[in-house]
């Protein structure tokens, strides 16, 4: 049997909880040892997918900062749950799941939501 990238793909959406909103952010993670810095292009309440090329090992947990323009800072705890590797073979990101959102964190984190759920599709 072979499983096709789009089929893989429907299986992750399959486990998705919350939907996927397109939010570019300037993410940065420590670990107790570790720093690492990336981007993400979209954000949901359970998670995030940081790409870089330097990512935590799955299973760590790591303190998240995420910057959306001019927007406050969010910051959060989460587990690394997956690396997703290029055609190549390199790694390119990682999947992180929120573990731990502070009341504040999540606020700021359903506004910026809200907002990209609200955000115009534009159309060339």
């Amino acid at each position: 049997m072979t499983i096709t990238p789009a089929a893989v793909q429907a299986a992750r959406h399959e486990r998705r909880r919350t939907d996927r909103h397109p939010i570019e952010a300037v993410i940065t993670a420590t670990s107790q040892s570790n720093f690492w810095c990336g981007f993400s292009d979209n954000i949901s309440e359970g998670g995030v997918f940081v790409a870089t090329p330097s990512a935590p090992p799955v299973g760590a947990i790591v303190h998240l900062s995420i910057r959306v323009g001019a927007e406050p800072q969010v910051t959060a705890i989460g587990e690394v749950r997956w690396h997703r590797f290029d055609a190549e073979g390199f790694l390119c990101g990682c999947g992180v799941k929120f573990a731990m959102l502070d009341p504040r964190a999540a606020d700021l984190l359903q506004g910026l939501l809200a907002a990209a759920a609200q955000a115009p599709l534009l159309v060339e």
